[in-house]
């Protein structure tokens, strides 16, 4: 199975996992020249919208990083400037927004997925 039928399945798996978790999935895959936004959902608790970034790997292949590790500082800046432009695409002043990553990790059958859900990376860096 080719790398972006892998992810498009993560972000499957993401999604359900948000709607379970009271997220309202918003657009999926907004893209920009320098980047692409997988999900934008708004939570429901806290109103906030927010931007997340997938990284998915199936498990079984230790040649390949951890999910956490494909999140590099460049990749966390070109996703900044999509956030941006997203949100100036709005029109709206002051919009409360974060920026989420989910990890997901998936065996050869799909049956068990791993899903790991970061909040508001910005914080951490």
């Amino acid at each position: 199975m080719n790398t972006r039928l892998i992810g498009n399945q993560g972000e499957d798996l993401a999604v359900s996992y948000l709607i379970k978790n009271n997220y309202k999935i918003v657009e999926r895959n907004f893209r920009r020249k320098w980047g692409e936004i997988d999900i934008v959902a708004k939570d429901k608790k806290t109103k906030e919208l927010v931007f997340i970034e997938v990284k998915t790997k199936k498990i079984g292949y230790s040649s390949t990083p951890r999910p956490e590790e494909m999140l590099t500082k460049r990749k966390i800046h070109h996703l900044q400037r999509v956030f941006l432009s997203y949100l100036a695409s709005l029109k709206k002043s002051s919009i409360p927004w974060r920026f989420d990553f989910i990890a997901v990790e998936i065996d050869k059958q799909f049956s068990l997925p791993t899903i790991r859900h970061y909040k508001n990376l910005f914080l951490q860096f």
